[in-house]
Order: structure tokens, then C-alpha cells, then sequence
């Protein structure tokens, strides 16, 4: 895509999009300056901008962008932390994105109750069992809580509160800060004993595949005759689908050695425990990359051409999950190449 002269700032807008769409990040930059300049709406140049800052790994160029937009003081549904210091405050941690998003920030809870006076955790139901399981919240000063639908929210006071995807930003974390904590997915309760005792005895390595995605962005599923090759490998494979996903059915079809992970028990607490037992997961950008990442077990990522800026451009690790690799489409929707290159890998790993 090439770049026009005398272009308006919506034009310019729309370019900016198609660069930062194609990851051609100098040009995106580029053309979200010229179109502030020109008069496009500034908080979204400092959105784009900062996720170029974020997918380049330049995470204080980020806080600056998000500073920017701060002081320019408008309404968003999205911000809730008012920048204020939360030393020896009671802090509301609101966890209102992904399943996913909670289990990768809550490794913050440490750094955030040795400020805060109190610290209270407010997750969706779904996530109760597990965070209340872990030794993460083995906190004095630590509360969790949730909500039951169509009954009004009771809240313990707080007088500061923030979204659980901020939590980077209050403590302006760097690439060299990260992993702000390894392994934190650590069971206060016998859970994965359990799990491995429902598994059984196994003399192969046990893999795990998901290849669904969230309902919100279908760009990060793939069809599973994708990954029926790796069948072929010596090993125990586990489908995690209707676990990860449980609105979202696997086909009836599956191969008789693709094992049901629903015999261990359902929900995310069971599938945590299961995936604790895992020698390895194969997955796309969903719910069990982050809880296998949080494990410290090892995953392989399966990501888009246009994959989210936490993952970054380019690279095969991620600073936020030690035990992660991630395969990436060098084109979009080139699940074919991903999967050769996963394949080679296995191989490589099973011998």
C-alpha cells in the first residue's frame, strides 16, 4: 500500500488503519501524525499509536499515549482508574474483558496488595472456583468477590477502583520487567492430584489442542482438519475444545485418539488442572494459552496474521509467558504454513 499527499484526516485515518492492519508500523505511525495534524480525533491517533508502541515492544511510548489521552479527560467506558495512587488505599480490581485477559494480569495482584491498603478482585462467575483456588490469593489483605446475574451487585467499600487490564499501566511496566510473576497458576487444594489420578498412567507425552476461539474474533479459530495431521505423532492427545470454548461444540466427528478432557470435569477450574498435568499445549490465542502460560507449561500459540499487540510483531516468545512459542501466519489466513511449521516441531520435540 502506498501513501497519498493532500489526503483529509479521515482519509488519513483510514490509511493508518490499513498500514497498522498489514503490521507496516512505520507507515501506520506515520500516517496517524499527518492525520492529527489534519484534524482526526486525537484520542484515536493515541489508540493506534499505542498499540504500534505495544506490537514494537516499546511499552513507555505506550504510557505516554495513554497519558496523552488521559489529559485530554474524555469519557471512556473502558478507563476506570482515575491515575491516582493506590498506596494504603482500598482498591476495586474489576476484571470486565476476556477470561484470558483476568488470568494474564492477575500475576499484578502481588505488586498491587503490597501498595494498596486493600485489595478486592471482582471476576466474572465463571472464574470464581479457580482464583479462589490459588495460592496467588493467599492474601490478608486480599478479598475476591463476583456477581450472580439479574441480582444487584453487593460491594464491600473502596475508594479507588481500575479495570484489571490497566494494572500495566498504573505500574508502568517495561519488556525488562516482565514476567512480573512466573508460575503463578498454583493450587491451594489437591486439584491437579485429582486430575492426574482421572487421567491415568501414561507412557506417552500428553498434549492438549484447542483450535476454536472466542465468539468476538473468529479470525483466531481454525478448522480442525488443520491439526488431524498431528495425530500421526507418538503421543496422548487431549481435546480441551468444549472445555475452553463450552458454548462451542466439537464436531462429532473427532478421532478415536483424541481424548474427551470433559471426563476430568468441566469449567475452567477443571480445565487448569487438567492442563497442570499437560506435558504440552497446542492452542490458538484463547482462554488455555493464558492458563498454560500461567502454569509455566509449555504451549504453542497459533495466532493470526493480525494477532493482538500483547504477543507483539515478529516474535516467536512472549516476555509475559516464559514456557510460550508462538507460530504466527506470515499471510493472512495461512493456517497451512502454521501448522507445517507446528508439525516440523512436533516431530522435532516426540523424535
Amino acid at each position: 500500500m502506498s501513501r497519498s499527499g493532500n489526503i483529509d484526516a479521515g482519509q488519513g485515518l483510514l490509511l493508518a488503519r490499513a498500514f497498522l492492519a498489514e503490521r507496516s508500523l512505520e507507515a501506520a505511525e506515520a500516517a496517524y501524525n499527518e492525520a492529527q495534524q489534519g484534524g482526526a480525533d486525537p484520542d484515536e491517533c493515541s489508540s493506534g499509536r499505542w498499540q504500534i508502541s505495544m506490537l514494537r515492544g516499546d511499552m513507555e511510548s505506550a504510557w505516554l499515549e495513554s497519558d496523552a489521552i488521559r489529559r485530554r479527560e474524555r469519557n471512556d467506558v473502558h478507563r476506570f482508574w482515575d491515575g491516582t495512587d493506590p498506596t494504603e488505599r482500598t482498591v476495586m480490581v474489576r476484571c470486565l474483558h476476556g477470561y484470558g485477559d483476568t488470568i494474564q494480569m492477575i500475576q499484578y495482584l502481588p505488586l498491587l496488595c503490597g501498595k494498596a491498603k486493600r485489595v478486592v478482585l471482582e471476576v466474572p462467575p465463571r472464574l470464581m472456583k479457580l482464583i479462589a483456588d490459588l495460592e496467588i490469593s493467599a492474601n490478608d489483605h486480599f478479598e475476591l468477590i463476583t456477581w450472580q446475574e439479574g441480582l444487584p451487585r453487593k460491594e464491600p467499600p473502596w475508594n479507588m477502583q481500575i479495570e484489571v487490564m490497566e494494572l500495566p499501566y498504573l505500574f508502568r511496566t517495561q519488556i525488562s520487567d516482565l514476567p512480573i510473576l512466573s508460575s503463578y497458576l498454583r493450587f491451594k487444594s489437591e486439584a491437579v492430584q485429582r486430575a492426574s489420578a482421572i487421567m491415568g498412567q501414561g507412557r506417552l507425552q500428553r498434549i492438549g489442542l484447542v483450535w476454536t476461539a472466542g465468539a468476538w474474533n473468529q479470525h483466531r479459530a481454525l478448522p480442525f482438519k488443520f491439526l488431524r495431521p498431528l495425530l500421526r505423532h507418538s503421543a496422548e492427545f487431549w481435546n480441551l475444545v468444549e472445555q475452553t470454548s463450552p458454548y462451542e461444540k466439537s464436531q462429532t466427528d473427532m478421532p478415536d485418539q483424541l481424548l474427551d478432557a470433559t471426563k476430568i470435569g468441566t469449567g475452567i477450574h477443571s480445565l487448569a488442572a487438567l492442563i497442570c498435568n499437560l506435558d504440552l499445549v497446542i492452542t490458538t490465542d484463547t482462554l488455555a494459552a493464558h492458563l498454560a502460560g500461567a502454569a509455566g507449561v509449555p504451549v504453542w500459540m497459533m495466532i493470526p496474521f493480525v494477532g493482538d499487540w500483547r504477543w507483539m510483531d515478529l516474535r516467536t516468545t512472549s516476555p509475559w509467558y516464559p514456557s510460550m512459542r508462538i507460530f504466527r501466519q506470515s499471510s493472512p489466513g495461512d493456517w497451512a504454513n502454521v501448522l507445517l511449521s507446528v508439525d516440523h516441531a512436533l516431530g522435532e520435540l516426540l523424535g
